[in-house]
């Protein structure tokens, strides 16, 4: 990565974020490919891991930071997955209908998105209610949803948003976590949190 500083945090309600001049709906693979996507995507690291572990799919992160979408598509080429991992820019608060048509996506995955902590802050934070909404838009029927947090109180708020929604199913039970991750790819964050044993709240949605 270029030694120039990259935030970790970035307010997603900023206003030079909420008009990003060009974000290119994402179009289907022409070989037919399942499309996955990770929201706020990073370096990527997960994407490509996925892509080694599942190669006959097409993965897309988005991601807020443009220095790091330009990291992660620079190392996605000399890792020699970018015929199947592409990193984009854009803002997921309001770029969702932008992105994605509907019915596209066969997998969301959102993988330790930022806590934003303080009160006043909690408007940052990615999973509410219209997030749900958006990604339902962009599943297919048989779609499914991903979560890791190690925060509970994000799990939870995350919990509520797709419990309360009635086009999303919980794919263990109402109102119950997953044990264990059903893949071999990890996000560093995740790695990190293995690491270090401490507790991660996965949830696993399906699309009615």
């Amino acid at each position: 990565m270029s030694s120039r500083r990259i935030r970790h945090h970035v307010n997603p309600l900023r206003s030079t974020l909420l008009a990003i001049s060009r974000v290119d709906m994402i179009c289907a693979p022409a070989d037919g490919r399942p499309v996955e996507v990770e929201l706020g995507s990073g370096e990527a690291y997960f994407l490509m891991e996925r892509a080694i572990e599942t190669p006959d799919r097409h993965y897309i992160g988005v991601e807020i930071r443009r220095e790091m979408v330009a990291w992660a598509n620079e190392d996605a080429e000399a890792r020699g997955v970018a015929d199947r991992v592409v990193s984009v820019f854009a803002n997921i608060s309001v770029d969702m209908q932008r992105l994605f048509p509907p019915g596209l996506v066969s997998r969301f995955f959102i993988n330790f998105p930022d806590p934003w902590f303080k009160t006043n802050q909690h408007k940052r934070r990615l999973i509410e209610p219209k997030l749900v909404t958006e990604m339902l838009r962009a599943l297919r029927p048989d779609g499914e949803v991903f979560v890791n947090t190690d925060i509970f109180e994000l799990a939870l708020d995350a919990m509520t948003a797709m419990e309360m929604d009635d086009g999303l199913v919980n794919a263990v039970a109402p109102w119950t976590f997953l044990r264990q991750t059903p893949f071999e790819a990890r996000s560093r964050r995740e790695r990190q949190c293995e690491l270090e044993q401490r507790k991660i709240w996965r949830l696993h949605y399906r699309r009615e």
